[in-house]
């Protein structure tokens, strides 16, 4: 049954979400395809896999433990952590944190985790903003070094 309800809660969240991609506007000189395809097209995605959960749900439902539901609240609270973080300390600084974090809460040994986490986030810098040449927020410290 509680298959069918996140079927059914997802499907509903994927129609907002397509519905809301139909109110960007695009400018003159944008993709061809436009701003709306790729959240429509992950809306299409989404439902299809909603659907086949509403026809076939799995059997047996099993729920996680207590201290599971913790961690993945604590990640919540680090997600949204995250998104407040990335302007004032930078991309780097704040995918390392965030990185680390959820590596520690769900087990991760914390030496490994911490360089793991280093490496990731200059790795994903490097190629968002030097070889993609995106915008990544630098932070207030490191303003003006790269």
């Amino acid at each position: 049954m509680s298959d069918r309800i996140a079927g059914g809660v997802t499907i509903a969240i994927a129609v907002a979400f397509m519905a809301l991609a139909f109110t960007f506007r695009a400018g003159r000189f944008s993709d061809p395809l436009g701003a709306r395809f790729v959240p429509i097209a992950i809306g299409v995605l989404v439902i299809a896999a909603c659907v086949a959960l509403l026809v076939k749900p799995r059997t047996t439902t099993t729920w996680p433990e207590a201290p599971t539901w913790a961690r993945l609240a604590l990640c919540l609270v680090a997600f949204v952590a995250y998104g407040y973080m990335l302007v004032p300390l930078g991309f780097i600084v704040a995918t390392t944190l965030a990185f680390a974090l959820f590596a520690l809460l769900f087990r991760g040994p914390p030496l490994r985790s911490v360089v793991a986490a280093v490496l990731f986030s200059v790795a994903a810098y490097a190629l968002f903003s030097m070889a993609l040449d995106l915008y990544l927020p630098t932070g207030r410290l490191f303003e003006g070094w790269f």
